[in-house]
């Protein structure tokens, strides 16, 4: 599911309270809107840390003072393009590589990598393989790069 977040502007006066312990700006969570007056959206922002815990305040914010985005719960971020934008950076490392896929077929274990389960199976098809299992795996982490 996608929410909307917000992370507060350096130039707002509600700056302190959308910063952690490294004072690096943290995605907030918005628990309201008002479409009148100057401070539209209500924000859970951090009112202070105690025992590594942060405790929240609502604050009420103008679009002015924060930046919008739209995060999936599931994962730490989500980039949003244009469909240009998309079709531009649609073969960058850092997109294509972000799943790993296990397949099997009746002589070899392959690994690939791709976005999505749609791109791998466009990729199967271009080597011929038809009849194979797919599994998705875990990456490749800096640790098992260098252990081999």
């Amino acid at each position: 599911m996608k929410t909307l977040r917000a992370k507060i502007k350096k130039t707002s006066e509600h700056y302190k309270n959308g910063i952690n312990l490294k004072g690096k700006t943290v995605w907030l969570e918005i628990t309201g809107f008002n479409p009148r007056g100057e401070n539209n959206f209500r924000v859970k922002a951090i009112k202070s840390i105690k025992n590594g815990f942060a405790e929240y305040k609502e604050l009420w914010v103008s679009p002015n003072d924060i930046t919008l985005k739209h995060i999936d719960d599931g994962q730490l971020k989500l980039e949003l393009f244009s469909p240009q934008e998309k079709k531009a950076i649609q073969y960058h490392p850092r997109y294509f590589n972000k799943r790993r896929f296990e397949v099997i077929t009746e002589n070899e274990k392959l690994y690939f990598n791709a976005p999505d389960h749609e791109t791998l199976l466009k990729i199967l098809k271009q080597y011929g393989l038809d009849h194979c299992e797919i599994t998705q795996v875990r990456r490749l982490s800096k640790n098992d790069l260098t252990e081999t």
